[in-house]
């Protein structure tokens, strides 16, 4: 804290007479004021806990009409593009392929329109020739459905063998009533249960790790007014290798239908 600076009146006439003294008096004062300031002010470059504006989703690619799939309406123009297995993998720690098909959708607003708010209730992806869609789902959701997959496999390892031994002992002869020895063979069998150990992927600080990625590379929600793209995450755990699919997009209560081989 700066402190209270005091002169004396019987100082103040010597301060007078010494314009020396006098000037370095203001500069100490000075001095004090800017190390208080320095102190007490919190510095900008200093880092929060606060990540809002961490950036989200995916990067935009230069125009829709870049994505495999492309689609416009009233100047506004969003792009698709469903990802490959290889894909999933090289660009998600999570395993998603195990639980997920992965699409990642670009928005392009137009020039001079409102914004639009996007939602994950807009979207919906269907099988070709059928007529049930899949919404995608958020990332707490999917990564609590990984989480139970990882969980889902035999908590201990058994492990068994067999044995052959020779014993010897002493046994009462029934006809003479006298103890005689006795010798013979057994067999017999061992099971060994190892302690269990957490899969991969199954505890609470895994699901919370695989929540993290999700939403930060997930579709960002809510007011668009510049383009933005993210990954949409379909719980559809039997993806076929010929199937066809469609993502259709509800823009502005118009159905937008887009083509994802």
């Amino acid at each position: 804290m700066l402190e209270k600076l005091e002169v004396q009146p019987e100082e103040l006439h010597s301060l007078v007479r010494c314009p020396m003294r006098l000037t370095r008096l203001v500069v100490l004062s000075t001095t004090l004021l800017a190390a208080a300031l320095l102190f007490t002010t919190p510095s900008k470059a200093q880092s929060t806990d606060d990540d809002s504006s961490a950036p989200r989703g995916s990067v935009p690619r230069s125009s829709a009409d870049r994505y495999h799939s492309h689609a416009q309406s009233d100047g506004t123009s969003v792009g698709a593009e469903i990802l490959t297995r290889k894909q999933v993998h090289q660009t998600f720690v999570s395993d998603l392929n195990r639980c997920c098909i992965v699409v990642e959708f670009a928005f392009y607003p137009g020039k001079g329109k409102d914004q639009q708010n996007l939602s994950l209730d807009d979207f919906a992806l269907y099988v070709s020739g059928s007529d049930i869609g899949t919404k995608p789902e958020g990332a707490t959701l999917i990564a609590a459905s990984l989480q139970k997959k990882a969980g889902s496999g035999p908590p201990v390892a058994v492990h068994g063998g067999a044995g052959v031994g020779y014993e010897s002992g002493t046994a009462t002869d029934p006809n003479t009533g006298q103890p005689t020895r006795v010798h013979g063979v057994y067999t017999g069998t061992e099971v060994h249960v190892s302690d269990p150990k957490p899969a991969p992927g199954s505890t609470d600080r895994d699901r919370q790790d695989m929540e993290k990625e999700l939403d930060e590379k997930g579709l960002p929600v809510g007011k668009a007014a510049a383009p933005v793209s993210g990954y949409l995450y379909f719980s559809i755990h039997d993806r076929k290798k010929d199937a066809k699919y469609q993502l259709e997009y509800n823009f502005n209560g118009e159905k937008l239908v887009l083509p994802l081989p």
